[in-house]
């Protein structure tokens, strides 16, 4: 805890007001302009991106409280924090939409001044791709350097995913839920089980609930991605990203995954409702 920090919870009751709980004066001082002149649409540009890692934030500290309600089998309480991650997820397409008001020649103006920082770089972001199953290992050599970045990031990849939690709570439910499941494409008996669980869910409509807020999830995180495409094409064209990725082309190549590829499968099993085989 830093100084600054023990210093804030010191404060008493009386003491505290809007400014010195929400430690206002320490926000407004994180933006460090690096253009020259500071040009201002850097701060315009500062300011969107700290917003995007608070929001991050609060998502990675609401989906550890749905994994411990997932491990306390409480499927309704999960379903409620997801619910507020979508809503976030919502508002970050939202948010995002902002920086296309930048033209080529304003974000070119102080571009250079970035120097090899780039949303690529966004611990938190690959955090939540983590937490929530999307484990690529390929990334971390971009933070071989970064201790800070590295403790997280393992961190995550050795703590079980959203889904890894979710299937566990489905065995103690009483799911035969497989011992391991395949990483190579959609796992046929999770699909099965899926798909029956969709179709004789009288007594399980929770567990439907949680399904398609996980499928939302999924969703919203694509609709990000791709908005994100359409800015960077917008503000840059195709040119390389300057955190070392290859910019727009690596953009469009992330929206087609997927973290949940069983519950998107299992719409494949089923045609006008009713599932191949039993019309």
């Amino acid at each position: 805890m830093t100084e600054s920090a023990a210093d804030y919870h010191k404060l008493t009751m009386e003491e505290l007001n809007y400014n010195s709980y929400l430690q206002i004066p320490e926000l407004l001082s994180l933006q460090k302009l690096q253009s020259k002149d500071d040009h201002p649409d850097e701060l315009f540009f500062i300011l969107i991106h700290q917003s995007f890692e608070l929001w991050f934030k609060l998502c990675l500290s609401e989906t550890d409280r749905m994994v411990g309600y997932l491990n306390a089998c409480s499927v309704s309480r999960a379903l409620k924090v997801l619910k507020r991650v979508n809503q976030v997820f919502e508002t970050l397409s939202q948010q995002i939409q902002l920086l296309s008001t930048l033209t080529p020649a304003e974000f070119s103006a102080f571009r250079g001044s970035l120097g090899t920082g780039s949303g690529f770089q966004s611990v938190q972001f690959r955090e939540l791709e983590f937490a929530f199953g999307l484990r690529d290992e390929w990334f971390l050599k971009f933070f071989k350097d970064d201790e800070f970045a590295m403790k997280r990031l393992r961190a995550r990849l050795d703590s079980p995913s959203v889904y890894d939690a979710v299937l566990v709570a489905m065995a103690a439910a009483g799911f035969k839920i497989p011992a391991q499941r395949r990483t190579d494409g959609p796992d046929p008996e999770l699909v099965e089980i899926f798909k029956n669980l969709y179709q004789n869910a009288e007594e399980n409509y929770h567990w439907v609930l949680l399904f398609e807020a996980l499928i939302d999830f999924d969703m919203l995180v694509a609709k990000w991605r791709s908005i994100h495409v359409i800015m960077v094409s917008r503000t840059i064209g195709g040119r390389p990203g300057t955190g070392g990725s290859s910019g727009k082309a690596f953009l469009e190549s992330r929206i087609s995954h997927r973290f949940f590829p069983e519950l998107w499968e299992v719409r494949n099993v089923f045609f006008d409702g009713v599932a191949y085989g039993e019309a």
